[in-house]
Formats: structure tokens, C-alpha cells, sequence
């Protein structure tokens, strides 16, 4: 940043002015620059002690066997920090101000510390304007991330040159259950968008998808917001279109359907695509999408006479969802979720654990920072509670207990986590304590953690499948919500008999 503002760095900030980025938003991302010079950066590192070796493993300067004297990796470009999900400086991006460069951007070269295919850029910044937003846009580059965030779009995030991979949708999914992935409006854009579907779709889970918005030809979103403002990025943002629809708008555009072998050949396609999916309950409600859609595009013969009973077959259907809705609100499995507009005072026990068990144990944000950053829950309080953890976080490398507590305090939570600790303590949760061991406090907070992400599973799908029984009223719906609500009371079912294991397992109660 201090060679952005010197006279080398003019041409720097016209380029940068000129792509309508205030300095506020500079500073923000900490963009800099870098002379066109082969030892300034290293000779300035030399200076301040740092070998030679460091300045190869960070990847700052070019080396190698044929390669006598090492030299600064990027010259005469724009600098962007790249960061890890903790806010640490890992690697470093660069754009190139000479149009004479055969790479116009330029990332670090894989280290230690680095490597691209695991790493979305703004990751950290992103996380909580997409909890707060519930929605996470993954643009093509960091430019593109740049010029949303100083348009208002801060919930953005983006892969680092590369196609996106698998370790990138998991860190996306940890942050949203369905991502928004925007590509630009050429035929390059809708490539990488395709290639994105291929990689998202054996990794589909119920509730955990992929959107995808294209902008308009010849436009990415930087192109659009200045041609046309903010507000035509929200629209496109807006009308995403589900994957199924991506799918299927790959294998029909442009095709010839006017035989039955052509007609065969699509079907083969798509069968082929839904067989990818290797969860079992997605892949089924693909082939049934997909089976729907050809049948819908080619019509299917006695469609009339098929539904000739319509009216019998209604009454039925409206009995069925009354009895569904009827025993859902019975069982208590809507109110005692946890996961559904809460409306109770205090929350599960499971997610009560969760945070208190890392309230107590900070020890843990260390080895499941991941984990713990994408947890999300639904009641307000405890979502609270989690995101003044993560902020306490990002601006403490070592997080003690009492720097949780302080924090805390500052937030006005800490009345909050009295009751929890006391909500624990009721039903023996005795690994949340603060005097209990590490390994016992770990494999207890594990074990919240499985019956969290299980709750939260069996939610989607429960939401899943009254849709599909609103839409279609059929047995095999009405059933699947059967079996759905079986699976829930068997879950909480076993969460009671978990709560207090401490007690049965032998293990002596401590004081919480």
C-alpha cells in the first residue's frame, strides 16, 4: 500500500480511479503496488531480515535451478492481499498495468501456505454479510468481488483463476446452503458455468445446491454496474436459475429432438447426469425432474385421459396433507426444531452445547475453525453468540477464554450464556464445563456437531418434501413425509438419550 501512493505508483491509482474505486474501498482491500523493478521487493525484505529462503517459500521471487539470481515475482502490477478464512495474508494477486504482459492477472505460485484450488478469495470478509443476507454470490475474479463490495454486494466471493473446485463449494456451503454462482455473459462465462455444474452435482445433499445467475452478453458484473447501476445486478442476482434448470437448458438448446433416436439420446444424457448425484434422496427427485421435464417437452400420449379423475384424486391428496399437517403440529417436530422460525425462549440443547462447548473450550475455533465458521442456527440469540465469536476471532490469532468472555460482555450476551450454561448443566452436559478435560470436551462438542448438522439435514429435507407433496399430492410424496417425520422423532428420540451421557458413561460430574 505504501508504493501505491508514491509518484512510481501514479499510473497504479489512475488505473484503479478510473475502475471507480474510492480509496475507502483501497484500503479496504489493502491494494498496493508493485514497481516494475526486479529486486525492490527483495532487496526491501532483505533489509528487513528476511532470507532469501522465506522469500522463495512464500513465493515472492522467482527461483530455480536455471534461474542464478532470484528475482521479485510481480513487477509494474496492482496488488491484491489474498486471505484465508481468519483474515491471514497467504498469498497475493497482481494485475498486470502494461498491456505488453503476456499474464494480465497473476497469482501467487502454490506454497505451503497456498494452494488456489482450497482457497476462495474475500472468503473472510464474505462470511458474515452472507449470514446476515443468507445469500453468497461467487463471482469469476477478484476484481469482479471488488467492484460488488463497492457497490454494496458484500456478501461476494470468487475462485482464484482456476475452474471452481470441490474444495471451493464446500467452503461456500458452509457459508449458504445454495450459492449463487455468476459467471459473465460470453460463451467462456457459460462454459465455466457448465463445468461448475459439473463439479457441484455428485456433491448435492438436501438443502445444499447451487444457483446460477449469467449476465447479460458481453457484460460482467463490474461492465454492468456501470453501465446500468447496482439495482440491474440485483435483478439478475434475483432471477438465478436453479441447476436442474442449467442442466437441462445445456442438453436442449439448440438440439434437434425430431426422431425417436434423438429423442432416446436426450434421455440417455440426462439419465446419466442424475446418475452423477451420489446422494440417493437427491439423485431420485433428479430423475423424477428430469423424467417431468421430457415429458412436459416431447407430451406425453393420453395425457388427458391420464388425469380423468382429477377430482377424486384431489380430495384425496387435500385428506392426505391435512392428516401430514395434522400430525407434524402433533408431534412438535415444526416448534421443536430449532431450525424453523424459532418462536421458544431458549434453543436446543444440541446448539445451547455447541457454543458453550467453544465459549469454554476456545481451543477448538483452532482445530474446527471450518466447521464452526459455517455452522449456522436458528435462533437469534445463539447466532448472535456464534458471530461475536467469529469477529473475536478474526482479530486475535490466539483466542483465550477470557478474551471469549470479554468479548462477550461487550456484546451484552453475557446474561445469554448464563442461561445456557445452566440449560447445560440441567441435562448434565458436564463437557461444556470449563473444568472438564480438552479430549472430553472435544469429543462431546463432536457429538453435538453431528446431531446439529443431522437436525439441520433432516429439516431440508423436510422442507423439501412438503413442496414436493404441495405440488403433486401423490402417495409417494405423502409417504416421504412419512418417513421424514419418523426420522425426526427418531432424532430427537436419540439427542434425549444422549443429553447426560456423562452420567451413564461412568465419568464424575464437574461443576459447570
Amino acid at each position: 500500500m505504501q508504493q501505491l501512493q508514491t509518484a512510481d505508483g501514479a499510473k497504479a491509482r489512475a488505473y484503479l480511479r478510473d475502475r471507480g474505486l474510492s480509496g475507502e474501498i483501497q484500503q479496504q482491500f489493502g491494494m498496493g503496488f508493485a514497481p516494475d523493478t526486479r529486486n525492490g521487493l527483495k532487496q526491501y525484505l532483505a533489509g528487513k531480515g528476511v532470507t532469501a529462503h522465506d522469500m522463495e517459500q512464500a513465493g515472492l521471487v522467482v527461483h530455480g535451478d536455471e534461474i542464478p539470481v532470484s528475482y521479485d515475482r510481480f513487477r509494474g502490477r496492482v496488488m491484491f492481499p489474498i486471505h484465508d478464512s481468519r483474515g491471514r495474508v497467504i498469498a497475493f494477486g497482481g494485475r498486470a498495468l502494461s498491456p505488453d504482459v503476456p499474464a494480465k492477472y497473476l497469482n501467487s505460485p502454490e506454497t505451503p501456505l497456498f494452494s488456489k484450488g482450497t482457497i476462495v478469495y474475500n472468503h473472510h470478509r464474505a462470511r458474515k454479510p452472507a449470514s446476515d443476507t443468507g445469500q453468497l454470490i461467487a463471482a469469476e475474479g477478484y476484481m469482479d468481488v471488488i467492484a460488488m463490495a463497492a457497490a454494496g454486494f458484500h456478501h461476494a466471493v470468487a475462485p482464484l483463476g482456476t475452474a471452481m473446485t470441490d474444495r471451493q463449494l464446500e467452503i461456500m456451503w458452509r457459508m449458504t446452503p445454495e450459492p449463487i454462482l455468476c459467471f459473465d455473459g460470453d460463451k467462456a462465462g457459460l462454459k465455466a458455468a457448465h463445468r461448475a455444474a459439473d463439479t457441484a452435482l455428485p456433491l448435492l445433499k438436501a438443502g445444499r445446491s447451487v444457483r446460477f445467475a449469467l449476465m447479460p452478453e458481453g457484460l460482467d458484473p463490474d461492465d454492468l454496474i456501470k453501465a446500468q447501476g447496482p439495482e440491474a445486478l440485483a435483478s439478475i442476482i434475483g432471477q438465478a436459475r436453479p441447476l436442474a434448470d442449467l442442466l437441462w437448458m445445456r442438453e436442449t438448446a439448440g438440439g434437434s429432438f425430431d426422431t425417436p433416436e434423438k429423442r432416446a439420446e436426450l434421455e440417455g444424457r440426462l439419465r446419466q447426469i442424475a446418475g452423477g448425484i451420489a446422494d440417493e434422496t437427491v439423485r431420485r427427485h433428479y430423475q423424477q425432474d428430469l423424467r417431468n421435464r421430457l415429458e412436459a417437452f416431447f407430451g406425453a400420449p393420453g395425457r388427458g385421459s391420464a388425469r380423468g379423475g382429477k377430482g377424486g384424486s384431489a380430495r384425496s391428496a387435500a385428506s392426505r396433507r391435512f392428516a401430514v399437517s395434522d400430525s407434524l403440529a402433533t408431534s412438535g417436530l415444526v416448534r421443536g426444531s430449532g431450525l424453523a422460525g424459532q418462536t421458544t425462549s431458549m434453543p436446543p440443547l444440541r446448539d445451547a452445547a455447541l457454543v458453550m462447548g467453544i465459549v469454554n473450550h476456545p481451543a477448538l475455533l483452532g482445530e474446527f475453525f471450518e466447521e464452526i465458521a459455517g455452522l449456522r442456527f436458528g435462533h437469534q440469540q445463539v447466532s448472535r453468540l456464534h458471530g461475536v465469536i467469529l469477529d473475536a476471532m478474526a482479530r486475535e490469532d490466539q483466542l483465550g477464554r477470557q478474551q471469549v468472555a470479554n468479548a462477550v460482555e461487550r456484546a451484552g450476551l453475557k446474561g445469554f450464556c448464563d442461561e445456557l450454561r445452566q440449560m447445560c448443566a440441567r441435562s448434565l452436559e458436564w463437557h461444556v464445563s470449563e473444568t472438564a478435560a480438552y479430549e472430553d470436551a472435544r469429543e462431546g462438542w463432536l457429538q453435538a456437531l453431528h446431531l446439529h448438522h443431522r437436525a439441520m439435514t433432516l429439516h431440508s429435507e423436510l422442507r423439501a418434501a412438503e413442496r414436493a407433496f404441495a405440488e403433486q399430492g401423490t402417495q409417494e410424496t405423502y409417504e416421504r413425509l412419512l418417513l421424514i417425520r419418523d426420522e425426526m422423532l427418531s432424532a430427537r428420540g436419540t439427542e434425549v438419550q444422549i443429553a447426560g451421557f456423562g452420567l451413564s458413561s461412568g465419568r464424575p460430574l464437574k461443576p459447570l
